[in-house]
């Protein structure tokens, strides 16, 4: 068994912890995508709250009215925190995911070249070895 065939095990098990790995990051964006949607949800339907509330100041509304305003606006402010925070830690792992990747991407481009070479380098040894013992018989024949 040569050298390179016996690195192509080690190989396949780097070709495959980067697929996780990239699986991984892939997934962690989506999650972040999916946060920042509800966040920018958050933020429009608070713009739409804030537009009704202000149109129902100016049309004139009791204290009652203005106090249960408040009150879910302060709720909605602290939703919106909450999603913004939670949105940092997606964008947080997702890129901690993907500096991961690109490790394993790096790591796995290394054994795909390490492999290659060393095939090369076996390649080019069994031409000379060839060669040689052509040489040697024709030497012989002479």
């Amino acid at each position: 068994m040569t050298r390179s065939d016996r690195l192509k095990p080690i190989q396949q098990v780097a070709q495959v912890r980067e697929r996780e790995a990239a699986s991984a990051f892939g997934e962690s964006r989506r999650r972040l995508e999916e946060e920042e949607q509800r966040l920018a949800e958050l933020e429009t339907y608070r713009a739409e709250y804030l537009q009704r509330f202000r149109t129902l100041q100016q049309q004139g509304i009791t204290v009652a009215q203005l106090l249960e305003y408040q009150a879910f606006l302060g709720k909605l402010q602290t939703a919106l925190r909450h999603q913004a925070e939670i949105v940092e830690l997606r964008r947080a792992d997702a890129e901690r995911r993907m500096a991961a990747w690109t490790d394993r991407r790096t790591h796995t481009r290394a054994m795909d070249r390490a492999v290659e070479n060393l095939a090369e380098a076996e390649l080019k040894a069994g031409e000379r070895l060839d060669q040689k013992a052509l040489d040697d018989r024709n030497q012989r024949r002479r």
